[in-house]
């Protein structure tokens, strides 16, 4: 078949060229198979049992936030296929239902959330809490409201006190301090914390006792790594060598990028 005929057969179906290629290069058994299309069985899907309560929800029309909350909130549905939710609840309401406003799941918050409302997010509130540089300034949204949180969750100040408790024996210069520690927590909610940190207690008091620090290397074995990744499957072993070359040499004195090169 000609270039031309073939680009008007696309044009005019609206297909790719290769499956216009499969459909013109078909024999006549093949294509009189075409009047018995095969029963493909559904693909099974976690959300296959919400996709009836969806429609029907949509159908009786209720809005995309409510059927959304509502099926969030059932026990048997499982938080980890939230963002398959939202999917499928845009999808069902994009082709069954033309003139209703497609769901967005980034708009749920200011739907949601009256304005009056303040929300404090847990990173927020664990980074105020377990910061214990004073040089460090705090979230001041954070803070005005930090006593009520206390208060109405203890388990807040537990966790501070615990963090810094361990964070002043590791910065501090008693090593014996650490035992200690291990000793007052090893049955509370950081069991297996305590539990790692004893088949490791040496290296760990080491590190407070002793001046010396292993960060120096730490920071180049990470610096090389993320070399590593960047050039991964792109680059052979030469380049690699190359491009770590390139990025802990150049302060050297007697360092030369032609020869690099």
């Amino acid at each position: 078949m000609k270039k031309k005929s073939m680009k008007n057969i696309v044009e005019k179906f609206q297909i790719s060229v290769s499956t216009a290629k499969k459909y013109v290069a078909m024999s006549e058994t093949e294509i009189n198979s075409l009047d018995f299309p095969k029963n493909y069985r559904k693909r099974d899907s976690y959300m296959n049992d919400w996709l009836n309560i969806i429609f029907k929800m949509m159908d009786d029309g209720h809005s995309n936030e409510t059927i959304y909350f509502y099926i969030l909130r059932q026990p048997c549905f499982h938080e980890s296929k939230r963002k398959r939710l939202e999917e499928y609840i845009y999808v069902i309401g994009k082709n069954n239902f033309p003139n209703r406003t497609p769901f967005n799941a980034k708009n749920l918050k200011e739907l949601v959330i009256p304005p009056e409302v303040i929300v404090l997010k847990r990173t927020e509130i664990l980074k105020y809490l377990l910061t214990c540089n004073p040089k460090v300034k705090k979230d001041e949204k954070v803070g005005m409201y930090i006593d009520m949180i206390k208060d109405k969750y203890p388990v807040a100040t537990r966790v501070e006190s615990i963090f810094k408790e361990f964070h002043g024996t590791i910065m501090g210069n008693k090593p014996n301090n650490l035992e200690y520690f291990l000793k007052k927590y090893e049955y509370s909610e950081i069991k297996a914390f305590c539990n790692g940190i004893k088949k490791d207690i040496d290296p760990v008091k080491n590190a407070i006792s002793l001046t010396v620090s292993s960060g120096f290397v730490e920071g180049n074995n990470n610096k090389f790594k993320l070399l590593k990744r960047i050039v991964y499957g792109r680059s052979g072993l030469v380049n690699l060598t190359k491009k770590c070359k390139l990025a802990f040499l150049p302060q050297s004195e007697d360092f030369s990028l032609f020869t690099l090169i």
